[in-house]
């Protein structure tokens, strides 16, 4: 069986349509899917799609190759990840299976993997099943298909948690991703009323593929905010499991900034919780839970890794590309339409504006993500040579996801390689402008002496 793989990646499966990822292969791969539900003791499995071109050809493959094992589908349609995350926790559901590709670029598609309980198939699982898709060993049945709209299942578990009275001005920006669909449908039926921008389904996303972490993409957000005089306004990414936040000033506060307002809720009700934030995040981040009486986490990026920790106990995760994962209230997985409702409704229980809640909160000067191009054969290399340089100089090294140096102390920078795409990813934080542009060309020399690699950002940065 000739499948790709490259297209098994740390967190799921992803590569570009039909290059990489085909029709075929979709089909060998819900196979081997299949085989795994079996073996598991399943019968039935959940799954969607985001509103990608390529989107419905390649999950038609791979029910085919799902049912083809024995094991029965319900397919739900275009969809949110979020909600295939949910939908594993019914009884009966033994699998989810997300066709999406989330924020990369649209010539791409993806398959995400859960077993029941949103137990996600990642790293090692990931490997193992591409290991029976080159086997084909596959049990065979003759599982049956059916379609069906799950979407009142979501909707009615939020409902008893939250209602809304409408007096917030909000607006929704989808981007033309799959969320077009869904969140408007969702946050309407809890009381929201929502100025829609982008909520139209489009898979050419003609405002570019929706990603709350690209500043670019959240510009528009911040600029219809200001326009329409609103109180807030929300964007997710495509599939629905991330989601940015502007506030009624028109600003933009990234994750790291959004966990300080939800760990200060959360420690209020759970004391002494432990919360975990990923090695992208603000230095601010540790020091503000510990002092609130929280126990603080920092763990590698990647929805696995904080699913780990969320396993493991954790109430709250964050990290800074706009996941946030929730426990004890929900399920423990990360959900962008939650997030909104528990930012809401914080909003509302104090009757201040998001602006005025974010203002007690420290603050530094912050590099948006820094995206270096490096072929995916190279930068881990690049990231072990980064490791022997660094730990000649500086004694606080974090290595648990790239490497992460502290060099003063409100000055760090991270460098770390994306598990989805092939780049390096780099982050700089300092207390002002001029810390962040030392540590700027600290970085630069360090890339340029490993691989002849330069840093290049304008003078933009975010206080964070």
């Amino acid at each position: 069986m000739q499948v790709k793989n490259s297209i098994f990646r740390s967190y799921d499966i992803r590569g570009i349509y039909p290059d990489e990822l085909d029709e075929v292969a979709a089909e060998a791969i819900g196979k081997a899917f299949g085989t795994v539900l079996v073996a598991k003791g399943a019968n039935e499995c959940v799954i969607g799609m985001d509103n990608r071109e390529s989107s419905p050809a390649l999950s038609q493959s791979f029910i085919k190759g799902l049912n083809s094992t024995g094991i029965n589908s319900v397919n739900t349609g275009v969809t949110l990840t979020p909600i295939i995350h949910f939908l594993t926790h019914i009884p009966g559901f033994g699998g989810g299976v997300n066709i999406t590709a989330s924020h990369n670029p649209k010539k791409y598609n993806g398959i995400k993997l859960d077993l029941e309980k949103a137990v996600t198939i990642h790293g090692e699982g990931l490997q193992k099943l591409y290991e029976d898709v080159i086997r084909g060993d596959f049990k065979t049945g003759k599982g049956l298909n059916v379609e069906k709209d799950l979407i009142g299942f979501y909707i009615d578990y939020l409902k008893k948690q939250f209602k809304f009275d409408g007096k917030l001005k909000i607006v929704l920006d989808c981007g033309n991703g799959a969320t077009s669909l869904i969140a408007p449908k969702v946050l309407e039926a809890l009381g929201c009323v929502l100025i829609p921008v982008d909520c139209s389904l489009n898979s050419d996303f003609p405002h570019g593929v929706p990603d709350p972490e690209n500043r670019a993409f959240m510009k528009e957000l911040q600029n219809k905010v200001l326009e329409y005089q609103a109180d807030i306004g929300f964007a997710f990414d495509t599939d629905g499991d991330r989601v940015g936040v502007v506030d009624g000033n028109g600003n933009f506060h990234e994750n790291d900034r959004i966990i300080l307002l939800l760990a200060a809720d959360v420690l209020r009700r759970y004391p002494g919780s432990t919360i975990v934030y990923d090695v992208k995040s603000s230095g601010v981040v540790e020091g503000f839970i510990t002092k609130h009486g929280g126990v603080a986490k920092i763990s590698a990026t990647g929805r696995s890794n904080l699913l780990e920790e969320m396993r493991n106990g954790a109430v709250l995760g964050s990290e800074l590309s706009g996941h946030t994962y929730f426990g004890k209230d929900y399920l423990g997985f990360d959900d962008g339409i939650y997030a909104v409702c528990r930012i809401l409704e914080i909003i509302t229980r104090s009757g201040k504006s998001l602006a005025e809640l974010m203002s007690v909160f420290p603050k530094r000067v912050s590099t948006p993500e820094i995206k270096v191009d490096c072929s995916d054969e190279e930068k881990f290399i690049v990231i072990e040579n980064v490791k022997e340089e660094v730990s000649k100089t500086y004694p606080n090294v974090i290595t648990i996801d790239g490497v992460r140096v502290q060099v003063t102390d409100t000055g760090w920078f991270l460098v770390r390689a994306s598990n989805t795409s092939s780049y390096l990813s780099i982050r700089l934080e300092g207390k002002d402008q001029k810390e962040v542009d030392y540590l700027f060309s600290i970085v630069d020399n360090l890339l340029n002496k490993v691989k002849k690699l330069h840093l290049t950002l304008s003078n933009t940065v975010s206080a964070s």
